[in-house]
Formats: C-alpha cells, sequence, structure tokens
C-alpha cells in the first residue's frame, strides 16, 4: 500500500469457522485504527447461542494484524478468542486464523463494507470546512 497511510476503519463482514466440521458463523464489526491500535466491537448470531457481542483490541504493523476478542455477555462470555490476519494489499480484506487456549482454532475472513476508496472519501469530506 504504498503511497498511503493505512486505516482499518470502517464497518466489516466476516465468517469464521469451527474446525471438526461445525457450520461456520458470520459476523458484523466496527473498527476504529489509530495510528496502528485497533478497538470495536462485533456482533454475531451464532445457532446454538443467540446473538453474542463482544470487544475487539490489537494492533496493526505492515500488513499483519492481530486482536483480542472479549465477549461481553458475562454469563454466557467465553475465553477471549486470538485473532492473527493478513491484510490484503487493497486494505479491504482481512484473512487469517482464531485460537483459543488448547487446540480449539479455526480461520477466519473479513471484508470491510464499501472499501478503503469510500473510507477514504468520506475522511476528506468529512475534513473539508464547510
Amino acid at each position: 500500500m504504498p503511497g498511503r497511510e493505512l486505516d482499518l476503519s470502517g464497518r466489516w463482514s466476516g465468517i469464521y469457522n469451527y474446525p471438526r466440521g461445525l457450520p461456520p458463523v458470520a459476523f458484523e464489526a466496527v473498527i476504529q485504527d489509530n495510528g496502528g491500535a485497533i478497538i470495536g466491537e462485533t456482533t454475531e448470531t451464532e445457532s446454538r447461542l443467540g446473538t453474542l457481542h463482544a470487544l475487539i483490541d490489537g494492533h496493526r504493523a505492515g500488513s499483519q494484524v492481530r486482536f483480542v476478542k472479549t465477549y461481553d455477555d458475562l454469563p454466557r462470555a467465553m475465553d477471549p478468542v486470538a485473532y492473527d490476519g493478513t491484510i490484503a494489499e487493497s486494505g479491504d480484506e482481512i484473512h487469517g486464523r482464531w485460537h483459543l487456549a488448547g487446540d480449539w482454532s479455526g480461520t477466519f475472513l473479513m471484508v470491510r463494507e464499501g472499501g478503503a476508496k469510500q473510507e477514504e472519501r468520506r475522511r476528506e469530506h468529512a475534513t473539508i470546512p464547510v
């Protein structure tokens, strides 16, 4: 991504895959990227558990991103989930692996809604004085 600073801020749609043949789960994420510090939240509908919300906290360096997803529903809270991903050159896709303590892990894919160019135009228009 030569010539421009990468920024992962925006809305993302994704899917993560369970191991052992379990069905995949779709999720939505809203991310704020503050100079490489990543924060945000996710919403997913897991057929067995209903709708789950989680907070994410992590960082990006170059084309790599790492974050931890912590579910916020305390009675049903699960262990935090670590995500390690690679950002596509366009900045609009992240793919990688998630893992929990032990051997429970799988793959994930996230795609930015509207893409990086739309997000860049939105930021440019937001900073133009009226």
